[in-house]
């Protein structure tokens, strides 16, 4: 049987990475953009937020939080987040982490997709 292991505490850089040839790594917390990889893609329909600015974070009922740092991860970028308080869910899974991992798109409200209406055939003339 495999399990998952816990999710752990996110590191964030003390700007080892400034004006360094090699970007940051993968899902480093870093307090600027200055070193990350250009050309990242941020998924919400909103702006970047600013660190020390204050997000909701919609996924999983995490709630209120504050933006901590940037990080980067297979082509999109993230925000290192402190929430108010970690769901009861999560605080069981990860005891002592008071920092998590999110993409833009977690940010936002759920949007369901509209039904796709079905192609209409149209006959040969």
């Amino acid at each position: 049987m495999h399990t998952t292991p816990a999710p752990k505490q996110p590191q964030i850089s003390s700007c080892q990475w400034l004006n360094s040839v090699t970007p940051c790594p993968q899902w480093l917390g870093y307090p600027t953009r200055l070193s990350l990889p250009i050309n990242l893609d941020w998924s919400a329909d909103s702006a970047l937020p600013e660190i020390g600015s204050r997000v909701h974070i919609h996924m999983n009922g995490f709630g209120p939080a504050v933006v901590r740092a940037y990080f980067h991860a297979d082509g999109y970028l993230g925000v290192i987040c402190q929430p108010d308080e970690m769901p009861d869910w999560y605080q069981k899974q990860a005891p002592g982490v008071t920092l998590g991992h999110f993409f833009g798109r977690e940010l936002e409200p759920r949007r369901p997709h509209p039904p796709q209406q079905p192609a209409q055939l149209v006959p040969n003339c």
